[in-house]
């Protein structure tokens, strides 16, 4: 079930709560999830069970909690032995939407982008989840708000955070300049300290997640329309694009059952 964080202040950062007390329904005879490069960090709950997952030529299996703050290449996680988990969804906005929540630099998080949670956050994460065991989805959503508002601070939030609220929710260049009279060396240095990335590759990413969101809802394809709507040059580049970031092309991304099937509201 999905929930949304219900503290204004955790609202600015934070997507929903998708917490999965039988994930063994949502996969169709497909226990294989891939995420691909973006600016959505997600977090991953064990609650029940263990995973393994195969990234940047490694595989780990474990049943500690992760954060993935960001992606670099495509990741592939087995929940096959995975019984019951949350996760956490956090803003479309690269690490700013991390950063009030824990005492990190940005440099670290990219460089540490797949982390076991308790090692980003503290220690006391593993009794956190203990607690939330048995516990009704309902109260887990409500026990999750509190525990991340204890670790919100809200002078953590960045120039980033602050025109998407005040200026352009999709962070648009464009208008951000022109609303600031900034120069694109100096949102250069504003996007590289909140996000880890430069206003041109965030813009990429976003457009790209963008695209891909409405072809996993839609499953809609004419590939014009895509180029039409997020400002692809043609369909070459949508296509080389999208292969770029997924390592698959738009056609087969709509024959990938997990792609289709698992992730709610995907971006």
């Amino acid at each position: 079930m999905l929930f949304a964080p219900q503290i204004p202040e955790l609202q600015r950062h934070i997507d929903h709560y998708w917490i999965i007390d039988n994930i063994a329904q949502l996969f169709h005879g497909n226990s294989s999830l891939y995420a691909y490069p973006g600016i959505t960090p997600d977090m991953l709950i064990v609650l029940d069970g263990y995973y393994t997952i195969d990234y940047l030529g490694k595989r780990y299996t474990s049943s500690k909690s992760q954060l993935f703050s960001f992606l670099h290449k495509e990741v592939v996680m087995d929940l096959t032995h995975l019984k019951s988990c949350i996760i956490i969804k956090f803003k479309s906005r690269g690490l700013s939407s991390l950063k009030p929540f824990m005492d990190q630099k940005t440099d670290a998080l990219m460089k540490d982008s797949v982390a076991y949670a308790a090692d980003v956050f503290d220690t006391n994460i593993e009794s956190f989840i203990t607690h939330l065991k048995g516990r009704s989805v309902s109260e887990i959503a409500s026990e999750l708000d509190q525990w991340l508002f204890r670790h919100y601070q809200k002078e953590r939030e960045g120039f980033v955070v602050q025109m998407a609220q005040e200026i352009s929710p999709s962070c648009d260049l464009k208008t951000i300049m022109e609303a600031t009279n900034y120069s694109y060396s100096t949102l250069e240095r504003h996007f590289k300290r909140d996000t880890g990335l430069t206003p041109k590759k965030f813009q990429s990413l976003q457009r790209y997640k963008q695209a891909i969101r409405e072809l996993c809802t839609t499953q809609n394809a004419d590939w014009q329309h895509y180029i039409e709507a997020y400002g692809y040059y043609d369909q070459s580049h949508f296509i080389k694009e999208i292969k770029r970031y997924t390592s698959f092309t738009p056609a087969q991304l709509l024959q990938t059952p997990s792609f289709i099937q698992v992730r709610p509201n995907y971006s």
